[in-house]
């Protein structure tokens, strides 16, 4: 289809990147504001509550569906995909990792006179932790680090970088499941998956407690692994796999979408008590969410490019706002609405520089350019 034909949409236009540094600022300010203890008041408390109707992660997981999955239908080819993955992640991340070990080191005092009184080797401590946030078990954090550190986490946040790696494996075999035939036939099995997916989801909310009780151990694996997540991540595949059918409903029409999501998740919230701004939100409120999340990336599709220039910094505004939180925790800032800007200003310092020296020049190396990294963003 040309430029010029009637209902072309240009997949390059998009505000994809400008959506993801809008999820990864609403999870660094409701993380930095709660874990910092600042308490907020006026606009800065108005602020909050709307995010909250927002939930960045589950945004999140929603683009990597939809950006992810289109992205391995334009090239299949499993070795190229799983060399473009890694340097989505690895690179950024491996950066934020060493800051974190110099932070540890230079301001840790209590880390290591705890680790000399429990009698332990802090060379072997550190090493398991260091091997853990460089492969794919950045959850895991030894006691005598998270509890003699900072806010009481070396980087919190970064449970979901193995939920987001369990997806990138699983895609391929979500491909499968769509299979051929009609295309209302690959809908409806990646509809009923999507549905038995959030059913595992909301077992899991209903008896997390329960498994707590169990098995300490067993909850978190289960809280970091794909499984109650997953659904999310469908939402974002189905989308891609029918924008052709539903682009004329969802392109230029951001703003109405995102008013049936706030009308609906009010009503979920205030009338029936159903909590919208999880990470595990319900399903209604969560696939409308997905599709204004759509609708509002191809509405004013130049936007992004406008404001960010083609610079994604979302990767490291999400991986540094709790170092930074951590930094400001150790020297004794904490509490007020100034620690709470400047912890922000130096998160998204840190953001550029972490794209302009790292992130960028890494994604340069992808096998397969996504067309233009001015036009569209990076998966």
């Amino acid at each position: 289809m040309t430029s010029n034909a009637p209902g072309y949409v240009d997949m390059r236009r998009n505000n994809f990147d400008l959506l993801r540094l809008f999820a990864a600022s609403q999870v660094a300010y409701l993380h930095v504001a709660n874990n910092l203890q600042v308490e907020l008041t006026g606009v800065l408390l108005g602020l909050r509550n709307t995010l909250e109707y927002f939930p960045g992660v589950p945004i999140f997981f929603v683009i990597s569906g939809f950006l992810i999955s289109a992205s391995l239908d334009r090239n299949p080819d499993l070795r190229s995909y799983a060399i473009n993955r890694f340097l989505r992640i690895y690179p950024g991340l491996w950066a934020s990792t060493l800051v974190t070990l110099l932070a540890i080191v230079f301001f840790g005092d209590r880390i290591w006179r705890a680790i000399e009184l429990s009698g332990d080797s802090a060379t072997y401590i550190v090493s398991k932790w260091l091997a853990a946030q460089v492969t794919f078990a950045q959850y895991y954090n030894p006691f005598l680090l998270k509890a003699n550190y900072g806010v009481g986490h070396l980087n919190g946040s970064l449970w979901t970088i193995p939920v987001e790696l369990q997806f990138y494996v699983t895609l391929p075999m979500v491909v499968l499941l769509r299979g051929g035939g009609a295309a209302r036939i690959q809908n409806g099995r990646l509809i009923v998956a999507t549905g038995l997916l959030f059913a595992i989801s909301w077992l899991w909310q209903s008896h997390v407690l329960g498994l707590l009780v169990f098995s300490e151990n067993l909850a978190l694996l289960v809280k970091v692994s794909l499984l109650p997540y997953l659904y999310m991540f469908m939402l974002g595949i189905i989308l891609q796999c029918n924008f052709d059918f539903v682009k004329d409903i969802l392109t230029g029409r951001g703003l109405l979408w995102l008013t049936f999501y706030i009308a609906v998740s009010w009503v979920l919230l205030h009338a029936f008590n159903v909590p919208v701004g999880t990470n595990t939100p319900n399903i209604l409120s969560m696939t409308i969410l997905a599709i204004a999340v759509v609708s509002i990336a191809f509405t004013r599709g130049n936007l992004s490019e406008q404001i960010l220039r083609g610079n994604d910094i979302s990767y490291g505004t999400y991986v540094y706002h709790m170092i930074v939180a951590n930094f400001a925790f150790e020297l004794g800032y904490r509490g007020t609405t100034t620690v709470l800007a400047v912890v922000l200003l130096i998160t998204y310092i840190l953001s550029i520089a972490s794209w302009v020296v790292i992130e960028e020049p890494a994604l340069r190396l992808k096998r397969t350019s996504l067309l233009s990294r001015r036009l569209q963003p990076l998966a």
